[in-house]
């Protein structure tokens, strides 16, 4: 519950973020589908792991998501990027590992650098994510950011492949605050 509380309010600063910003005409929308694996680490964090002691799980998955670069600036773009993490590793704990999260944000990419054989970007963005510590069978909601480094690589025209590597932390309602790092690999499809 407490996600919706969170991730509903996101979303809405995200369509007003976009609404607001002028320089719809140069846009690049593009889909996109990764594998992902997460390793979640904390206070409390893990089967096994009392509330004092640091642990972690690592859980695998996929990212999906979009993104639309509407804005060019000289050779770099500015745009919006909006994703859903799910994550589960099942027979690790007797509970499983679980990660579920809607994360929106800001990128920038220097796509219009004709010197740089992929497209590299960097983003900033906010949401909420849920995860069960590895400890139980529910979900617990939690404010969450993250700021990802990545590039496309060309493979035909308007589909690329992408890796990807973001780092971050979930605010828990314990009051500490718990580290998620991702790895991905996938396909981006530039729509136009």
């Amino acid at each position: 519950m407490k996600f919706w509380r969170i991730g509903v309010p996101v979303v809405g600063l995200a369509v007003a973020l976009m609404a607001a910003l002028p320089g719809r005409a140069a846009a690049q929308v593009a889909p996109y589908a990764m594998f992902s694996a997460g390793h979640y680490s904390g206070l409390g964090v893990g089967a096994g792991t009392l509330p004092t002691q640091s642990g972690g799980f690592s859980a695998l998955g996929g990212t999906f998501g979009a993104y639309d670069d509407f804005e060019k600036l000289g050779p770099a773009r500015l745009g919006t990027d909006f994703r859903l993490i799910v994550e589960n590793s099942a027979n690790s704990t007797p509970y499983g590992d679980k990660i579920l999260g809607g994360l929106v944000g800001l990128r920038l990419d220097a796509s219009g650098v004709p010197v740089i054989p992929f497209d590299p970007y960097a983003q900033l963005e906010i949401g909420g994510v849920g995860t069960n510590n590895g400890t139980s069978t529910s979900r617990t909601g939690s404010f969450a950011y993250q700021v990802q480094f990545g590039g496309d690589f060309t493979i035909i025209p308007h589909l690329g492949a992408r890796v990807e590597y973001g780092a971050g932390q979930l605010s828990t309602s314990g009051g500490t605050n718990h580290t998620l790092q991702t790895f991905s690999a996938g396909l981006v499809l530039r729509l136009f």
